[in-house]
């Protein structure tokens, strides 16, 4: 993780991943005023809650909320920032486990999707950005988090180009773009009552993100 992003991220927010499978996932650990929030965003979305609502759901008064939290905008900062703290430590841990691009990738997406997956209501979260004003200082930690999540993974898919592994003609960055993309949507159709498991979609993400780059072997050729 460069500099920027533990900055960032150290404020309210850790994951150790040492000694741990980045495969195995359970919930990220928030406050109970913030799980009652991503709940309630996840339900409601962002407008569609109240403070109130948030309050209730936690088992809070109203004080005790604004005791630890500047407003309803402040918990969904804080909300986005835990999230994206979650994806930037798993993420790395993924790709560190890779030896070749191709593991490096798919391990990656991987990661990315059971993110999607396994905290399905945080995950959703991401898709509330849009309600922070362009000018906020508040945004800056995201992005920094962001940013240096889709520079890992353009290393990883440059490093493929480089060596031959990865065949494919379009901009790096538009690939990528697609790439997260995807792995956002994930968030508009998948419900934990499905099919399929967290990992089930998840490896069958990597599987694809491998094909869109023209990877020319894999793990998952057997």
């Amino acid at each position: 993780m460069s500099d920027a992003a533990k900055a960032a991220a150290g404020k309210r927010f850790t994951v150790d991943t040492e000694g741990l499978d980045w495969r195995r996932r359970d919930n990220v650990p928030l406050p109970t005023t913030l799980d009652a929030a991503k709940r309630a965003f996840y339900e409601r979305g962002f407008h569609g809650t109240s403070i109130r609502d948030i309050a209730s759901r936690a088992g809070v008064s109203l004080p005790t909320l604004y005791y630890h939290h500047d407003n309803k905008l402040g918990i969904l900062v804080e909300l986005l920032e835990a999230a994206m703290t979650s994806v930037l430590a798993w993420v790395g841990a993924a790709i560190e486990e890779g030896r070749t691009p191709s593991e490096k990738l798919s391990n990656a997406i991987e990661s990315i999707v059971l993110h999607m997956t396994s905290d399905l209501e945080l995950a959703s979260v991401a898709s509330e950005f849009r309600h922070l004003d362009p000018e906020d200082p508040r945004r800056e930690p995201y992005i920094a988090m962001r940013t240096e999540t889709e520079n890992m993974l353009a290393d990883v898919i440059q490093a493929g180009l480089d060596s031959g592994e990865f065949r494919f003609d379009q901009d790096v960055k538009d690939v990528l773009r697609y790439l997260f993309g995807a792995c956002q949507a994930v968030t508009t159709w998948y419900r934990p009552s499905g099919a399929r498991t967290p990992a089930e979609v998840a490896a069958s993400y990597a599987l694809i993100a491998l094909r869109v780059v023209g990877a020319q072997s894999t793990k998952n050729d057997d």
